[in-house]
């Protein structure tokens, strides 16, 4: 239940590791309580407590499982370090790569892909770099709160490779010749994934807002801070410096790996609506193409039906049918001669790409069935 200092120097994750699937943002009121308890969550105590934003990405492409939260570190002496991970939101990966749901929290903990992707998380954690001043908790809070927030920033180079995928498969599906006609499951996986960098950048953005809390146990410092970050703010407190306190510098890393993970995250998300407006575009020049097409055969269609027509009005019927004289059937030419015709338009209008050969079949295949039915029509038409 305690960190433990290894022979390099360095203080390994602690022990006692705790992760709760209700994330649900935490108030003032929650976490003025758990300052005010011991590392083990026990009334009594007193502890120096950071809150951090959580973002992991586990598991190989198609079995991937994205977690989204925040983390506590409570640290009541340098030998009692409790980490608390609270899970807001889990998506995993489905049949197609990039294609994420949302699991229910109620079904989290006996979900086995979720079980296996926390013991993941925690095997994942950092060896805990060892304070120089042992004796202070803030130092060690500050350690640690750093470290926690530089591996979610790391994880948005995960979230950025499951773009990376998703724009790919746009990329394919909007070259020529692809046979799948609707982007559908490709925009809704662009949607959750903007979800997520959603969702985790608000986890980042409230933390930067409470400066991790740091009021809780030191409400000078943290005042301090925010003249740094906005020298307009009206209070009392001197500009943060490195004099300030000796871990200041750590808490301002841990600070802007949160606001470098908001925006990367804010980045991203902007980049998955582009990808949404470029697949809508796509999906309406596909359309537009679709649209073309069908004309096409539309015409040749009615060539095929509309020439034969205007040869029996202009002969008559009664005098061309039935095909069983060769005059008859010298008249019949420009029958044949216009869906020969149509034919040809069928294979000038044909798609390029990899389509083009069922096109061509396709409409060519068409006029021969309709000269063959109209060859047998005019040979089994009854005489006069």
């Amino acid at each position: 239940m305690h960190a433990h200092s290894s022979p390099d120097g360095t203080i390994q994750a602690p022990d006692n590791i705790s992760i709760s699937f209700d994330g649900d943002v935490v108030g003032q009121e929650a976490m003025s309580a758990r300052a005010a308890a011991d590392f083990l969550g026990r009334p009594g105590g007193s502890s120096t407590i950071r809150a951090v934003p959580l973002l992991h990405v586990s598991g190989e492409p198609g079995q991937r499982l994205v977690m989204v939260g925040h983390s506590r570190v409570i640290v009541q002496d340098v030998d009692h370090v409790a980490v608390e991970c609270f899970l807001s939101n889990i998506w995993t990966e489905g049949a197609d790569e990039g294609e994420f749901t949302l699991v229910d929290k109620g079904d989290a903990a006996g979900n086995a892909r979720v079980t296996e992707a926390v013991l993941r998380f925690k095997d994942a954690l950092p060896a805990w770099p060892e304070a120089s001043e042992a004796g202070d908790p803030q130092m060690h809070a500050a350690r640690h709160a750093k470290a926690l927030a530089e591996m979610s920033r790391n994880s948005v180079a995960q979230v950025r490779e499951i773009r990376y995928g998703l724009e790919h498969r746009l990329a394919v599906f909007s070259g020529k010749g692809h046979q799948t006609s609707s982007n559908t499951p490709i925009v809704a996986s662009l949607l959750e994934l903007n979800i997520i960098c959603g969702r985790a950048a608000d986890q980042a953005r409230e933390a930067v807002r409470e400066g991790l809390w740091l009021h809780l146990s030191d409400s000078v410092a943290y005042h301090s801070y925010r003249r740094l970050q906005d020298p307009s703010i009206i209070n009392e407190a001197a500009v943060a410096t490195p004099g300030t306190r000796t871990w200041m510098r750590l808490h301002d890393a841990a600070i802007r790996q949160c606001l470098e993970m908001r925006k990367q995250l804010d980045a991203e998300s902007a980049t998955t609506r582009a990808l949404m407006a470029a697949a809508a575009s796509i999906s309406n020049s596909r359309e537009a193409d679709a649209q073309s097409s069908f004309n096409t055969l539309a015409a040749v269609a009615s060539l095929g039906l509309g020439i034969p027509a205007l040869v029996l009005a202009l002969y008559g019927a009664d005098r061309l049918l039935p095909l069983n004289t060769e005059s008859k059937q010298l008249a019949f030419i420009p029958v044949a001669a216009g869906l020969f015709f149509a034919a040809l338009i069928a294979i000038w209008r044909a798609p390029k790409g990899k389509s083009s050969r069922v096109w061509i079949f396709a409409a060519i295949g068409i006029i021969l069935i309709l000269l063959s039915l109209l060859i047998t029509a005019g040979l089994l038409a009854p005489s006069n």
